[in-house]
Order: C-alpha cells, then structure tokens, then sequence
C-alpha cells in the first residue's frame, strides 16, 4: 500500500536554505531535515491549497523544535505565517505538494516505465507535412501535442515574483552592521534586479553569498541591495574577490600617521619635529668637521 507521501529532494540536507538554517538555529542537520519533513507532511494531509489554520505555539507541537527555529525557516522563505489569522502557508505549494503535483510524478513514472519497455514507442512516424500541422491543436508546439501532456511548471528559479521575495527574507533576517548588510525597506526589489532574479541558479547562489558577506572586508559600509543585485557581483562574493581590505591609494609616507611635516603640527608633535630636526642638524655638521 503506498499509503500518503510526498516528493522529497534527495540532496536536501545540501540546499543553501538548509544550511542557513542550521547557521542560524545551531541544529544539527538531521533535526533541521526531520521538522521540514514533519511540516510538509503535515500540510501535505491537512491543506487544500498551501495554508492551513495554525498557531506558532500549535506548529511548535506539531512538528518540533521551538519558535525561534520555524522563524527561521520563516526568514529563509519556506514557510509563510500570518498571526493575525492564525495561519500558515506552504510557498510553492502546488507545484511540489498537490494532488496535481503527485499526479504529475506519477505520469512521468509510468512514461518512463513504458519507454523503458518499449523504447520504439516515441519514435516519429513518417507523416506529410500537412498532415502533421492539422495535427497540432493551436497554441500549442508540435513537441507539447506528441508529449500528450501539459508543459511542466516553470522551475522556481524563474519566478521572479516568488524569488524576490524569499531573497528579501534572507536579506533582512539578521542585517546588521556587523554582516555587512543594509536592510532593505522596500517591499519591491531595486530596478534592474529581474535580470539576476530570473535566471537559473543564481537565487542558490545568492543564498549563500548573504551570509558570506560578513567577512567581505573589502566594504568600509555595509552592502546595499542595489550593489548585490548587480550582475556579476554575488560571483564575486563566492569567489573571495571581496575578502581582503580595499587597497589605499599609493602616495608619499611621512611617518606614521601619514601627515607632512610641520604642516599643521601642534603642541608636542611640533616640539618633537623641532628637536629631531635639531638633532639631524648636529649629526650633519659633526660629520663635516
């Protein structure tokens, strides 16, 4: 009996959201695997669309841990909860925990299998070209119509919307002085930050760049969501470009304190130059004689 179940990702305990996770909460991985596993679980037996009534204190005995552990997964952009209306919400619902999810899987299971019993079967057969074009319904592509099947959800990655989002929690979750990071008021994202939002890989990226920001010593101010944004620049983070102190300008040295000499000294400073300048004076003139 296959009984209830849903699709999990093997390398979960590997995503970049799991790994802040067990940053911040200090959990071991198993434990952080285990609750999410308790909580999609439980959503997947007891919502109809993603959002179910439930308390922080209730989810806290549902499913483990303590309050400050699910505001975390709240922080990395899994878990959505309303206070005021006593719920919680499952981001990505339908396209992972849905009966059309499950349904989607097993359609792909059962292709699989029969292509694996009959590896002929996909193959084109010769057909006129008119004949092949009265065959497409219209609006959809040749390759849609000979699948027989719906095109598959777009990957998360290019939900922009959805991605902003979750990139904005992670943002502003621990965003102090010391990380490095400014927080981000807005509640849309800076101009021009679609480009990046929308292509593959880079919100996994970018979840590992934001915390790595703490030791980026080459910013004197914290980092703006504007400059993390920009092409190119979470690379840069990962690949330690921003490590080490911004260079100073090259220029003469006057000893320590940089400054020239005489020129504005005051006090002591002013007294010490006098005598050194004394004492060189008498080294010289000894030195003729």
């Amino acid at each position: 009996m296959a009984g209830e179940w849903i699709a999990v990702d093997l390398a979960l305990d590997q995503k970049p959201e799991v790994q802040e996770l067990i940053d911040t909460t200090g959990e071991p991985v198993e434990t952080v695997c285990f609750r999410l596993w308790k909580l999609w679980g439980w959503a997947s037996m007891h919502c109809a669309d993603g959002t179910a009534r439930m308390t922080l204190p209730r989810l806290v005995r549902t499913c483990g841990g303590d309050e400050a552990f699910w505001l975390a997964v709240v922080a990395v952009g899994w878990l959505e909860i309303d206070e005021t209306a006593a719920t919680v919400a499952v981001p990505g619902w339908d396209r992972r925990f849905s009966q059309a999810a499950k349904a989607r899987l097993q359609h792909a299971d059962r292709a699989a299998a029969q292509n694996d019993r009959e590896p002929d079967r996909r193959k084109r057969k010769p057909v006129a070209c008119a004949q092949a074009q009265s065959l497409t319904a219209p609006g959809r592509s040749r390759g849609e119509e000979m699948r027989g099947e719906d095109p598959p959800p777009p990957r998360e990655a290019a939900q922009p919307a959805a991605s902003w989002e979750q990139l904005r929690a992670a943002w502003n979750a621990g965003a102090t002085a010391g990380s490095r990071r400014k927080p981000w008021k807005p509640s849309g994202p800076p101009e021009g930050a679609e480009t990046v939002l929308g292509e593959p890989g880079w919100m996994a990226a970018a979840m590992e760049a934001i915390p790595r920001l703490a030791g980026c010593r080459y910013f004197e101010t914290p980092v703006t969501m504007i400059q993390f944004t920009k092409p190119g620049f979470v690379t840069k983070v990962l690949g330690d470009q921003f490590d080490d102190p911004k260079p100073k300008p090259a220029g003469r040295s006057f000893g320590h304190d940089e400054r020239p000499p005489a020129e504005g000294w005051k006090g002591d400073d002013a007294a010490r130059f006098e005598a050194t300048k004394r004492a060189l004076a008498e080294k010289i003139r000894g030195g003729a004689a």
